[in-house]
């Protein structure tokens, strides 16, 4: 019969205690990524003051079903060449404003929401001129200064075309 075989090799040109070590060391790796994605990205969707927010979606829900019962609709063109739009606003020609503004909103980052003012040409006819808009489905709300009503539409980008908001 043969004695045991001694290992002579030291501990560290072994395989299984620098597997066992791997383990919590890649933990250890991701707590730090985590850490850092958490302190250097902002909380855009995050609000102090969710009261007044709250407060403020009845007042928009408000302001839609205003929008309704005065007809009001439209369809908005883009030139994405440009930048610039042409809004034919049908309904209540009592309810059309001097000036209009139109809202871009970005579906997830709120820096590149954009807020442009909209002229009247003549009947119903309004146009503006937005900056460059990157890839996306923006959001799109159009609503004088007062807010006494407010349409809404979508626009995905990238594409020229006729958006209705309604």
């Amino acid at each position: 019969m043969r004695p045991p075989r001694e290992d002579t090799k030291p501990w560290y040109k072994q395989f299984w205690p620098w597997f066992l070590i791997s383990l919590p060391a890649s933990v250890v790796v991701a707590s730090m990524v985590t850490i850092n994605l958490a302190i250097e990205s902002s909380d855009g969707l995050v609000s102090d003051d969710y009261y007044k927010e709250g407060l403020a979606i009845k007042k928009d829900a408000d302001s839609a079903t205003r929008a309704k019962a005065l007809g009001l609709s439209g369809a908005l063109a883009y030139d994405a060449e440009t930048g610039a739009v042409d809004l034919q606003l049908e309904g209540d020609k009592t309810a059309m404003a001097p000036a209009l503004t139109l809202l871009v909103v970005h579906p997830t980052i709120p820096d590149r929401d954009q807020a442009i003012n909209l002229v009247r040409l003549q009947d119903g006819r309004y146009a503006g001129r937005l900056a460059a808009l990157q890839a996306g489905n923006w959001k799109l709300r159009l609503a004088p200064e007062d807010k006494a009503w407010r349409i809404e539409g979508r626009m995905p980008m990238p594409g020229n075309g006729r958006i209705m908001l309604d």
